[in-house]
């Protein structure tokens, strides 16, 4: 008997819809990286009001991230890669969940969450040419990452290109334009950052000078 009311309950739960759609959750974050990425944002749609426990599991066990009353809608919290005991946890892939409790459900979202500490190493291959005539010519650089990552160009230590490309191995070209005017004559020094998907960013890469000619 008992058997044939578990069996019912779990043919009911199928055919009813889920409590929570429109699940949104950050595949890798960084905590330690001072971005946009420093957290990991839980983000879904609540079909009815009830009392949730927004949780991750983690190693040591269950961190509870929000715990209340939620109205029926868009629901958003974000988790900041600590433990129950407020400790960051290592790198890894961590799972969150939802308890409802008037629903009387735990639902696992199906979207892992991965904690990426680990700071990518770019080189710089090679540079052409050393001396470029802006808006004729176009600067040249050969690099490679350690993982999958953005490219950063500095000039004079401030950012002239982000990279879309997430390539290992890439060639970066810039025209020697800053918002659509040619930099100043004369020397300025280079150098790549790569930032990777979870935010963290590199060392950058030793520095190297390039003359620039007057258009």
């Amino acid at each position: 008997m008992a058997s044939a009311t578990a069996f019912a309950v779990t043919q009911r739960l199928k055919l009813e819809p889920s409590p929570i759609s429109r699940t949104r959750v950050s595949a890798v974050f960084s905590p330690v990286c001072r971005c946009d990425t420093k957290a990991a944002n839980i983000e879904f749609a609540l079909r009815a009001a009830d009392r949730l426990r927004i949780a991750v599991r983690t190693d040591s066990g269950e961190v509870t991230v929000a715990q209340g009353f939620f109205r029926r809608g868009d629901v958003r919290v974000h988790w900041d890669g600590r433990d129950a005991s407020g400790e960051l946890v290592p790198d890894g892939i961590y799972y969150p969940l939802v308890h409802l409790e008037r629903a009387g459900r735990t639902i696992d979202l199906p979207n892992p969450i991965r904690v990426d500490t680990i700071k990518p190493v770019i080189r710089l291959r090679s540079l052409r040419p050393r001396v470029f005539r802006p808006g004729t010519e176009k600067l040249t650089l050969a690099y490679t990452i350690s993982e999958h990552a953005h490219a950063l160009l500095l000039v004079d230590g401030k950012r002239r290109v982000f990279t879309s490309s997430k390539r290992l191995r890439y060639l970066l070209h810039w025209s020697g334009k800053v918002h659509g005017r040619a930099i100043k004559p004369g020397r300025h020094r280079l150098q790549l950052v790569a930032e990777d998907l979870a935010g963290n960013r590199s060392v950058p890469t030793a520095a190297v000078v390039v003359r620039v000619r007057r258009p």
